[in-house]
């Protein structure tokens, strides 16, 4: 294949890859390449023709738009930095990039790229981190204040409370996922039981790697740009044949006028005559359309859609209690009015009679011991995690003591 030059029209070559990355020179382009390496766990060989390292760098269309927000946004993260220090970053820095990534994300991007991501658990904690970062940082502040500033205010009994509301909320993020994986593992249990043929059928025979990444990929708890990382490495697995190439024009009608009218030319693009042609934009954009968005489901791409918009109506316009009583809205616990009262109760009582029906019918029923079974196992598995999680947290232990620490100074009567 001759230098720079490219298995279809649609794909993206070094040179224009550094286009789309907004990167001027080569010398950068190779650093910033290297850095994405190192972040997330790619091999310099797996952008090259033939996996060659000396080879030419290629890029399929199919996912080059999302490695090239990464390339352009890459100043931007945290671990990227020319200073970068581990010790030094920010909670304001990592907002930052969230906000950054979640806005070129919907602005940036093809909307075959932006739907994939928005099906992806990770993109709504991203929107949030990136919304709600500074607010967590200005209440954590006004609490230690509150707990060590405040004269009359007992420090003991504020560290007791919390201890009891810790325990509580640690075991309840344990358990809530703890039920999540546990449906996860039962679904991927049932298909394999019931549709393992249709599946293969479908997708071809089960490939370790490829359900390794996507299950990582539907991790809620990912950074934004990490799970566009799993993204390009799914999509990387299903282009492989491309980069022995093996591959056909999206376009190839045979049709000579018509590619004339497009500005698509047979002749093979290369880095040498890429200025020269026009680049192949409508067919791009129409495979991406007609051909990738056929991955697509439009319903978890509206269900996503609605998510976000129920999350930005009714959190992002939550007041803070001191901006409640700057604009008079605010009511002590328990001042309201007896109409609100009465309809508050009214309706714990609804709620109270339909929770005592359904204990009396289940107290009638025989006894499923498989769920006190689950439960018991459960928590047993939290006991494990538990102990499991102290061992192995000496470093962090270290960082949180420290954090304490320069807290409680605070509380300690020193002569100034």
């Amino acid at each position: 294949m001759a230098r720079g030059s490219k298995v279809r029209r649609i794909d993206y070559n070094k040179a224009e890859m550094m286009e789309l990355s907004e990167i001027n020179t080569p010398p950068t382009f190779t650093d910033k390449m290297k850095k994405f390496y190192a972040l997330y766990g790619f091999e310099e060989t797996d952008f090259r023709v033939d996996k060659s390292k000396k080879a030419d760098y290629y890029f399929p269309a199919d996912f080059a738009e999302l490695l090239a927000l990464i390339l352009r946004k890459s100043s931007n993260h945290p671990f990227s930095r020319a200073n970068y220090d581990e010790k030094k970053v920010k909670a304001s820095q990592i907002q930052e990039y969230n906000r950054l990534m979640c806005e070129s994300i919907d602005h940036e991007l093809p909307s075959v790229f932006r739907d994939l991501i928005y099906t992806m658990p990770s993109h709504l904690q991203s929107v949030k981190l990136g919304d709600l970062t500074s607010v967590l940082v200005e209440r954590l502040t006004l609490f230690i204040l509150n707990v060590t500033k405040l004269d009359h205010q007992g420090m003991g009994d504020v560290v007791h409370w919390l201890c009891r509301q810790l325990d509580e909320v640690n075991y309840n993020i344990f358990r809530g996922n703890y039920f999540s994986e546990m449906a996860q593992r039962s679904n991927e249990a049932y298909n394999n039981e019931h549709h393992k043929e249709l599946i293969e059928k479908l997708y071809g025979p089960k490939n370790e790697k490829v359900e390794d990444i996507d299950r990582r990929m539907v991790a809620t708890n990912n950074s934004i740009d990490y799970t566009i990382s799993l993204l390009i490495k799914r999509i990387l697995n299903a282009t492989d044949d491309l980069y022995e190439g093996d591959g056909s024009e999206y376009l190839d009608l045979g049709n000579k006028e018509l590619l004339h009218f497009m500005r698509l030319s047979g002749v093979p693009v290369t880095e040498s005559n890429s200025k020269a042609q026009v680049s192949p934009l409508i067919e791009r954009t129409l495979y991406y359309n007609q051909e990738m968005s056929k991955e697509e489901n439009q319903g978890r791409v509206e269900n996503a859609e609605s998510v976000l918009e129920g999350y930005r109506e009714k959190i992002l316009t939550r007041k803070s209690i001191v901006d409640q009583i700057k604009d008079k809205s605010f009511r002590e616990p328990g001042d309201m009015s007896v109409e609100k009262k009465k309809e508050i109760l009214e309706s714990q009582i609804k709620l109270m009679r339909t929770e005592l029906a359904r204990l009396e019918e289940e107290e009638s029923e025989p006894h499923d011991d498989s769920v006190d079974s689950f439960m018991a196992e459960m928590q047993r598995e939290y006991v494990a995690y538990c102990e499991k999680a102290n061992q192995h947290s000496e470093k962090l232990k270290a960082v949180v003591d420290h954090f304490v620490g320069q807290v409680l100074i605070n509380f300690m009567n020193t002569v100034e």
